[in-house]
């Protein structure tokens, strides 16, 4: 069963997020490149009529060509100025965002955490959750546990499990150190069970960066096996 994790009531996409930032930035390089591509055919235009009037000048009043030649060469200065400046400021714009964004995942990395969730031997979870389809056969209903461990950089605290049950995810308040553990049970249906079942855990790190990490369980022939996810950058709060 796929879970479709949401916050505030509004559905979780961060390649949705990621396109439309990128859709927003591409409006505005073709903004800037119809900009300059305006620019220089006004300074084309220009030209060419400053030229004609030269022509038409050169012959009866000397003065009023060298004027003219004058305008032309600060014209042709104003425009290029303009098309040279807009150049050097999206340059600027792209080094600063790379570098800006460049420090943010250091930054993040330096202390992320990454709950690795993988089978239990023992029943020690006193805390657990229903995960899939309610169903009436309560013999079919297998409790799975799983141990929570952070492998990551920094401490994780944890918000919402997210199972499907509601929009936001259920409570599961826990802070765990790097290294540490805690002990979890899932109550599913064996038969979705063999088909796969889907969860997320969300949780924030000491820097308030929030994070959704994703897992897909499934049981093949007699064993149980949990695939991780990677952690997913949701915002700083």
């Amino acid at each position: 069963m796929k879970v479709t994790f949401k916050r505030f009531g509004l559905p979780y996409n961060p390649q949705k997020d990621k396109k439309n930032k990128n859709k927003i930035i591409r409006h505005i390089v073709w903004f800037l490149i119809a900009f300059i591509a305006i620019s220089v055919l006004l300074t084309l235009v220009v030209e060419a009529l400053i030229r004609i009037s030269i022509a038409k000048l050169a012959i009866n009043d000397t003065i009023d060509s060298t004027w003219i030649g004058s305008l032309a060469s600060y014209w042709g200065g104003i425009i290029g100025g303009m098309i040279s400046g807009t150049l050097a400021f999206i340059g600027v714009f792209y080094t600063i965002r790379y570098y800006k964004e460049s420090d943010e995942q250091k930054e993040k990395a330096a202390i992320q955490p990454f709950l690795n969730v993988t089978m239990a031997s023992g029943g020690k979870a006193t805390r657990g959750f229903s995960l899939g389809k309610s169903k009436e056969d309560k013999k079919k209903q297998l409790q799975v546990n799983v141990n929570i461990k952070n492998i990551g950089n920094g401490f994780a605290n944890t918000l919402v499990v997210h199972t499907g049950a509601n929009f936001g995810g259920l409570a599961f308040n826990n802070v765990i150190a790097v290294g540490e553990s805690i002990d979890l049970f899932f109550m599913v249906d064996e038969d979705e069970l063999k088909e796969g079942l889907h969860f997320g855990i969300q949780y924030i790190d000491s820097m308030r960066n929030e994070y959704i990490q994703e897992y897909d369980m499934k049981k093949e022939y007699s064993s149980i096996k949990i695939e991780c996810g990677y952690p997913g950058f949701l915002e700083q709060f």
